[in-house]
């Protein structure tokens, strides 16, 4: 699946194969993993976790998430570092941890 570069998201790595019968109509609002989802919302997942968008917050989202993109994209990878090392450290020595 990885070389193909098809997303798939699982809670393991035995495949159980869904059912042919709907349980429920469709655009009902589900649960999953304890978060609500309705029909509308945007789900995106990767390799490093999963996040629902309400449906109404799409744009506002989006929007803030091409800002965020723009603003990494014009960071050099030696200033992002530096700024990373400085909050991670920040962080450690708020919860006692000194180097």
């Amino acid at each position: 699946m990885r070389e193909l570069g098809f997303p798939v998201f699982a809670r393991g790595v035995i495949p159980i194969p869904g059912t042919k019968s709907a349980v429920r109509p469709l655009n009902e609002r589900v649960r999953c993993g304890g978060v609500s989802v309705d029909a509308g919302d945007v789900v995106v997942a990767d390799e490093e976790g999963v996040v629902v968008v309400p449906g109404a917050r799409r744009e506002e989202v989006l929007a803030a998430a091409r800002g965020k993109l723009a603003k990494e994209a014009e960071e050099s990878l030696e200033a992002w570092e530096a700024a990373h090392r400085t909050r991670i450290d920040g962080i450690l020595a708020e919860r006692g941890f000194v180097g």
